[in-house]
């Protein structure tokens, strides 16, 4: 069996998202790095005037994630939810200000990929002896 179609989907789909972002993150980096540096800082709870570093970082976070959940290993699981759990509660904040929607968009992404991530946990975590 090929060792990507042993993976569940949702997992290769999450993972997909999250290394199309990385670099879509550096494309923006080189072609127009301000607008979207501001709009990554305040998703993250950074302020807006963190600087074009935040892309690059945000980008290195996206291919980690990435990374990490095609392996699944138990080190991407655990950083994976860690992250989503932090975006999570950072956009729920923000969910009363101008920027609502956006923010509920994303506190209802990172929920449903929490909720999913949580079910095929035991992808990550396989069991010592079996096989």
């Amino acid at each position: 069996m090929n060792r990507l179609t042993s993976r569940p989907i949702g997992v290769l789909l999450i993972a997909g998202f999250y290394i199309f972002g990385a670099a879509t993150l550096v494309i923006l980096y080189i072609t127009s790095p301000s607008h979207a540096a501001f709009q990554i800082a305040t998703r993250h709870g950074l302020p807006a005037t963190a600087g074009n570093w935040i892309l690059l970082a945000a980008a290195g976070l996206g291919i980690l994630i990435g990374a990490g959940l095609i392996s699944l290993s138990r080190w991407g699981y655990v950083f994976t939810m860690a992250y989503l759990g932090y975006f999570f509660v950072v956009n729920l904040l923000q969910a009363k200000g101008d920027l609502a929607t956006i923010s509920f968009g994303n506190v209802v992404f990172a929920a449903v990929v929490i909720i999913y991530l949580f079910f095929v946990r035991r992808r990550f975590f396989p069991r010592v002896g079996t096989g």
